[in-house]
């Protein structure tokens, strides 16, 4: 299953094919973005042995300011929604699919950058903690069941642990 109603929370088990997906779209991205850019699978679904929403994350990092407004305009003609930039510096957020079915997220942020690195060390922190992945996921579970129409307060309420994963990935 992939795809998800816009707003809604509901965590699903983690699912093999979910990397197949993402290299089916980072394939098609790079056809479109060419070589100034670097895709990574993050968030849930590219973490085994946790629950996730069944949405694609994809961060896409670019290297040049001067072509971001190009790389923003080309994901949008691969069929992602512009989001806007969600309050974050060197950040934009894309949705695929329509409001009943999202299916894949892009975060597009400047390589190498603080919102880039973090994207990538919780990821890579996650999947090699045991300890913490299984915190992680404890979390997200007890959250979605309280807030599974409050999308923002289920992210809200991740916040502080991911900010902990962070401080201990950086030390």
């Amino acid at each position: 299953m992939i795809g998800l109603k816009r707003g809604i929370v509901k965590l699903v088990p983690h699912q093999k094919k979910w990397t197949s997906l993402f290299e089916q779209e980072r394939k098609s991205l790079n056809k479109i973005l060419g070589n100034n850019i670097k895709i990574e699978h993050v968030g849930s679904t590219a973490i085994p042995d946790i629950m996730a929403k069944p949405i694609i994350d994809i961060a896409v990092g670019y290297t040049d300011d001067s072509q971001k407004e190009n790389i923003f305009n080309l994901i949008k003609s691969a069929g992602y929604e512009d989001m806007g930039e969600k309050g974050k510096i060197e950040y934009r957020f894309f949705a695929k699919g329509l409001d009943h079915n999202r299916t894949h997220y892009i975060h597009a942020v400047k390589y190498n950058s603080l919102g880039w690195d973090e994207m990538i060390l919780f990821r890579d922190f996650l999947l090699k903690d045991k300890k913490a992945r299984d915190e992680y996921n404890n979390l997200k579970n007890e959250l979605a069941e309280k807030y599974s129409n409050l999308r923002e307060k289920y992210t809200e309420g991740k916040a502080e642990f991911i900010n902990n994963i962070l401080n201990r990935a950086k030390h």
